[in-house]
């Protein structure tokens, strides 16, 4: 791949994040935070990428500011995620649901008043980031995808629903986030089956949200406990799915895709 390439895509990416942020600065929508973190998740799995496949270090750590406004976002995003799922669950609990308004709220304030801030932040890390822009081989893109997905193999061997299983995810992410770029890397070595792994990732995505729901509605604040036993019934069948989708896993991850109708 060619380093021109490579800039070019983190141009894009980087754009894309700052119109989300931007947006949510202007108007206060959730949706545009949502996104302005999916772009974070995404940049960084590119920087991943480029790091380990160029062996070059130092990606990860200059990206750190744009993770710091990553996390505080998190705080506004999580209050607002945890809204949704009192009213899906049906949770009545109004000391609960006034506390998360108001992280909402304060939190909203106080990130916007450091717009300018935040916005340089970002900006200076671009510009740092394409100074130090490796480049990459064809070959090392193909090498990496391939031990990231033996290391997922092996950890699917015995699936064991702990915290590790969640890091499946991260490593999935970061493959299937990067398929547009790693193309014509990938195209000869081996086939990449991004649907099943989309598949795959969305499941372990949804059993994981369901353990912080339920660990949610169990907490003291909101104690809850029939809407908790609820969804740990519903993450018993996600797990079936998930068992019965990471067999032969990398037969199915290298499967070629069936071409559409």
């Amino acid at each position: 791949m060619k380093k021109k390439e490579e800039a070019k895509y983190l141009e894009k990416e980087w754009k894309d994040l700052n119109t989300h942020l931007k947006a949510f600065f202007e108007s206060g929508d959730q949706e545009e935070l949502h996104q302005f973190r999916v772009q974070t998740k995404k940049l960084r799995a590119l920087l991943n990428l480029l790091e380990h496949a160029s062996r070059q270090h130092g990606l990860l750590k200059e990206f750190k500011p744009v993770r710091k406004i990553f996390k505080y976002a998190g705080h506004i995003r999580d209050a607002y995620t945890n809204l949704q799922l009192s009213s899906r669950y049906d949770v009545k609990n109004e000391t609960f649901e006034a506390g998360q308004r108001q992280i909402i709220d304060q939190g909203t304030i106080e990130f916007r008043e450091k717009a300018k801030k935040h916005t340089k932040k970002i900006d200076d890390t671009y510009k740092q980031l394409k100074k130090q822009l490796p480049h990459v081989d064809n070959t090392a893109i193909a090498e990496f995808y391939k031990k990231q997905l033996e290391q997922i193999a092996d950890n699917l061997a015995t699936p064991r629903f702990t915290e590790d299983m969640h890091n499946n995810r991260k490593l999935i992410k970061i493959l299937v986030y990067n398929r547009k770029l790693a193309d014509k890397a990938l195209n000869g070595s081996f086939t990449f089956n991004s649907a099943y792994l989309d598949q795959l990732q969305n499941s372990l995505g949804e059993w994981h949200d369901n353990i912080l729901a339920a660990e949610l509605f169990s907490s003291p604040e909101v104690n809850d406990k029939p809407a908790a036993a609820m969804i740990k019934k519903k993450n018993n069948n996600v797990k079936r799915r998930i068992r019965t989708l990471a067999g032969d896993f990398m037969k199915k991850a290298t499967a070629a895709q069936p071409t559409p109708k």
